[in-house]
Parts: C-alpha cells; structure tokens; sequence
C-alpha cells in the first residue's frame, strides 16, 4: 500500500469526542442488527469493532484519529494472527461499514480510513462442493424416519436441498412462515433472508407432506393453534425440548446425516437446478444473489473440479482398479 507512510505519534493524536463515537456505534449497531434481524450478525459486528478499538486504545488513538494512522492500525490488526484473505477482507468490510454508515449520517466527519488499506486477493468459492443426485438419495434413504428425530431431520434436509435456502434462513423458520394450500403443498417465506429480502417457495408434494408429517408428530392437536412464532425445528433434548434448534444443531445435523456442511446442500441446490436446465437467472433468482456475475462465479467453481476427458485420460494410462 503505497499511500500508507509511518507517521509521528504527535501526528496521530486524536481531539476525540468519546460521547460521539458511542453514538455513532451504537446507531451503527442498531441499524445493522435491524436489517439482517440476525442476532449471530450482531454480535459479530459488536466484537469487531470493539476488539478494534481496543487495539487503537493500545496506540493511544480511538476511531476518529488520524486516517492514515487508523488505516495502518487496522491493516495490521486485520492482519493478526495470519488468517485465510476472506477473514481478513471481512474484518476489514466491517470496520468500513462503520465508517460508511457514520460518514454519510454526519456522525464523524473524516473519510472512510478502511478505503487505504488494500484488501487480500480470495480465490472466489474455493472450497464449494456439490453432492451427487445418487448421493443425495442414498443419503437420505439412510435415514429412520420411525422416530421423531428421524422425521425432524428428513424434512429439515429436504426443504434445505429443495430450496437452497441458507443455515440461517433455515433456522429461523417459524409457525407463522409456513402456509400449507388445499392441495397440500407448503408455501414458505423467508422474512430475513441475506440483504434484508424477503424470499419465498413453494415446495413440492413429495417435501410439503415430509414436513406435514413431521410437523404433525411434533405438535399433534396442538397444530391448529399453534402460534406463529413456533419454532419447525424444535429440540428434542430432555432439556430443551421443544426449543428452536441452533444453526449449530443443524449444522451438526448435516454433518451427521449428509456427510457434508449445512452450506454444501445450497451448492447441490445450485449444481442440481443447472443439470435441471434452469437457466442462469433462474438460478440467481432462487439463490437470492444480488448479480448474475456472482451465480456465475458460483456454478463455475462447483463445475471446476470436473474433468470430461478424466475417464479417456484414465484409459490412456492404462489404470486398472
């Protein structure tokens, strides 16, 4: 970063306004807490910005100091203990939220420091990985649905193949976001998906009578009246029964059942719905993405590993299993 010169410390001293700087955050927080609804965000934004912070209070400066003197503090604390460029890039997309945000309200008046500092080059989806169709069925074959847990967790996995929908979105399913038709099909609707948008699907026969059913053994007459805030994907634990599972216990879940991460059923969703022959923007639409560059960059990278001439290539080295 060639803008980013040492600097004296009599340079970097800051008239800071302690009362304005809590303001600023927290107006920062609240808008941000607001518009994903995610309480994991928050805290995740909350810790951020004040792991930061505290790491200027060690250079004796706050957040309005100097920018050039933030901009070096914050490429090195972004930096600290040699994360992956994605955290790194994160850490940093945070810090320029706030500034953003408290910038183009009147709350402090310098430009955005984080601007400075050159993000790490991430290769995009590196790691994303698609099960199989035959995977998907063997996989989920494999589950007893002759108990609770078992019915819970098919239906669970079903409604997150059948809609791509986040670990997040998932989670926070309720009562109230599950509309089930005369002709029996479910219709779902995401009020907080990624972005603040409000996404919905229709889910097939075979999938809407999966979660009938197990809906249906989780609540029994109770069903007619529950209330809308009602969790679908309810603990079964002694100790928590009935209570909204986790994105962890989901995630735990996945794992246990699919062999994969809960993220890898939203890349079988996209590979799948490509093999389908939907197009690009279909795909896009269903995926939530906010461009069709990004779907893009999405089935590329799940296509990558792919060879089509690995079985011609196998034959020519006269491989024999």
């Amino acid at each position: 970063m060639t803008d980013l010169v040492p600097l004296d410390r009599s340079e970097l001293m800051s008239g800071a306004q302690p009362g304005r700087l809590e303001l600023a955050i927290e107006a920062w927080l609240d808008a941000k807490s607001g518009r994903s609804g995610s309480v994991h965000t928050a805290t995740i934004y909350r810790t951020t910005i004040a792991d930061f912070r505290a790491a200027l209070g060690g250079l004796q400066l706050d957040l309005d100091a100097d920018p050039r003197a933030v901009a070096l503090a914050a490429q090195r604390w972004a930096g600290a203990g040699s994360p992956a460029p994605s955290t790194y890039n994160r850490r940093l997309a945070v810090l320029s939220s706030f500034y953003t945000f408290a910038h183009k309200r009147g709350l402090l008046e310098l430009d955005n420091p984080i601007g400075r500092v050159e993000r790490r080059p991430v290769q995009g989806y590196a790691h994303v990985h698609a099960l199989t169709p035959a995977d998907v069925r063997r996989q989920l074959q494999a589950i007893d649905r002759s108990d609770l847990a078992g019915l819970r967790d098919y239906a669970a996995l079903s409604v997150a193949l059948q809609t791509g929908r986040r670990l997040a979105e998932i989670a926070g399913m309720r009562w109230g976001h599950v509309h089930f038709g005369d002709d029996g099909r479910a219709a779902l609707t995401f009020p907080r998906a990624k972005g603040g948008k409000v996404m919905g699907d229709m889910l097939p026969g075979v999938v809407s009578r999966a979660l009938a059913s197990y809906l249906a053994a989780l609540y029994g007459a109770e069903l007619g009246s529950l209330a809308p805030t009602a969790p679908i994907w309810a603990s079964l634990a002694r100790n928590s029964y009935g209570a909204a599972l986790s994105t962890r216990s989901l995630e735990a879940i996945c794992k246990a059942r699919m062999g994969v991460h809960f993220h890898g059923l939203r890349h079988t969703f996209a590979r799948s719905m490509e093999d389908a022959g939907a197009k690009v923007s279909d795909i896009q639409g269903r995926l939530g993405h906010s461009s069709l560059q990004t779907t893009g960059r999405y089935l590329a990278a799940l296509r990558s590993a792919e060879n089509p001439h690995a079985d011609k290539l196998a034959d020519l080295f006269g491989f024999d299993g």
